[in-house]
């Protein structure tokens, strides 16, 4: 278990030992901190035959079929877009009647705020009167986005973010590579994505980032160099500026003021390019000019 998740997990590990776990759980927290896999995790413990605390036992028929991926008793359901009406009744059926392996059942809805209407209606029979010795796993990093209904049926667990320290310590078990301080602050709370941020080795990089802005400042590049090289990679190039400019408010060479008009202009901006059809070209182009006359 990540070791951010240990605690909760084992007070999850003790309710299930002493049978007081809630049938129906929904475990919230921002990508990248290891939901699906605290609730994979947890789907095994209640699938073990010969459970110890937190810990599974490996051997038995029941771990055995789910490190295939064949346990009978445990359903998965994802989407990348939607979650539909269809795959929730699916799910229901199987759920229907004794379990196969004569223990728990397990049903896992990830990133279940992408639950249509009509498939969180269908869920909610399920959630108020569930068949004997079922569970119902739902994680989201959007609960606002849940329906009421589905959230006074559930119990709800926040995961705890690690700590900076925790996170550079974690991924530094993983990635031979430096990590960067001041970039790692942009996923203090969310290992895994810092991790996977790191693997990409992406195109554009915060480094590069960072000197485009200070060379822009400077007068060493143009609005429209940067923009037309950075427009393929807006979506990340907003997030950074916001932290940017948050980073920057201590700096006596530039003008506070305007600082807050272009974090202000990078959240407006974010919001329009959820619209199709942008000209990123122009918007990113608009937002660093004003980034280039930010200093005193």
């Amino acid at each position: 278990m990540y070791p951010w998740l240990t605690d909760s997990f084992k007070q999850l590990s003790f309710r299930v030992g002493s049978k007081k776990l809630h049938h129906a759980m929904l475990i919230q927290g921002p990508t990248g901190i290891g939901k699906a896999y605290f609730t994979q995790k947890l789907a095994q413990l209640l699938l073990c035959a010969n459970r110890q605390q937190d810990k599974v036992c490996g051997a038995c028929q029941p771990c055995s079929l789910y490190k295939s991926g064949t346990h009978p008793d445990l359903h998965l359901v994802e989407s990348e877009k939607q979650i539909g009406v269809d795959q929730i009744r699916e799910a229901i059926k199987k759920l229907t009647g004794s379990a196969q392996m004569s223990g728990a059942k397990v049903l896992i809805i990830q990133q279940a705020d992408t639950m249509t209407e009509s498939s969180a209606n269908a869920l909610l029979k399920t959630l108020e009167e569930p068949t004997q010795h079922t569970y119902l796993l739902l994680t989201t990093d959007k609960p606002q986005k849940i329906l009421p209904t589905i959230k006074s049926r559930c119990e709800k667990l926040v995961l705890p973010s690690p700590s900076l320290d925790m996170t550079i310590n974690w991924v530094t078990r993983y990635y031979d590579g430096y990590v960067d301080r001041n970039f790692a602050k942009l996923y203090a709370n969310r290992p895994l994505a810092l991790l996977a941020e790191l693997e990409q080795e992406p195109a554009l990089s915060f480094a590069d980032f960072s000197q485009g802005l200070e060379q822009l400042i400077s007068g060493q590049k143009t609005v429209l160099n940067l923009a037309t090289v950075w427009q393929e990679h807006i979506e990340k190039v907003l997030k950074w500026l916001q932290f940017w400019v948050r980073e920057q408010f201590n700096r006596v060479d530039l003008n506070a003021d305007l600082l807050l008009i272009i974090n202000e202009k990078a959240v407006n901006v974010s919001k329009v390019m959820q619209n199709p059809g942008v000209n990123k070209l122009l918007v990113l182009a608009e937002l660093l000019t004003q980034v280039q006359n930010v200093k005193k």
